[in-house]
């Protein structure tokens, strides 16, 4: 199972970069790939969300489970239903200082659709770590759009 991951730093304080993170709705807007996000439901620990995202002009949709540890800043995410066969990793939120954020998110995936065949996984790999990268830069973009 290939697995992605990428981190980014964030001049924000970390309660402050994982409530925009946790504010499904609100990330939203920030995420080119991502062509809709529906939170189907949400409790302070736990959401359920819809995702809809284009990948080589192909739609890909998962309904996505967030584990939301507010004491630990971190989140753990898993597909229950979609194009992916297996999809869940971990948001990890590290304060560094008081004004700064290190924010690393991990992915483990498999996507077998018969439009990806065995000679593209490398290609999907690609676009699996240029999503999660937009992930962070879009929860960035939303961070600093607030200052």
């Amino acid at each position: 199972m290939p697995t992605v991951e990428a981190e980014i730093v964030i001049p924000r304080p970390a309660a402050e970069v994982y409530a925009a993170a946790k504010d499904l709705e609100g990330l939203a807007p920030y995420l080119k790939d991502v062509k809709e996000l529906k939170v189907l439901e949400q409790t302070p620990e736990r959401s359920v969300t819809h995702y809809l995202a284009v990948a080589m002009g192909k739609k890909v949709q998962w309904t996505e489970v967030e584990e939301w540890d507010d004491a630990k800043l971190r989140n753990r995410f898993y597909s229950e239903e979609g194009d992916f066969d297996k999809y869940e990793g971990t948001w990890v939120f590290t304060p560094e200082g008081e004004t700064q954020t290190r924010v690393k998110l991990t992915l483990d995936y498999e996507l077998n659709l018969p439009m990806f065949g065995a000679l593209l996984q490398k290609l999907v790999k690609k676009l699996m770590q240029e999503n999660i990268e937009g992930f962070l830069q879009g929860l960035k973009d939303r961070c600093l759009a607030g200052a």
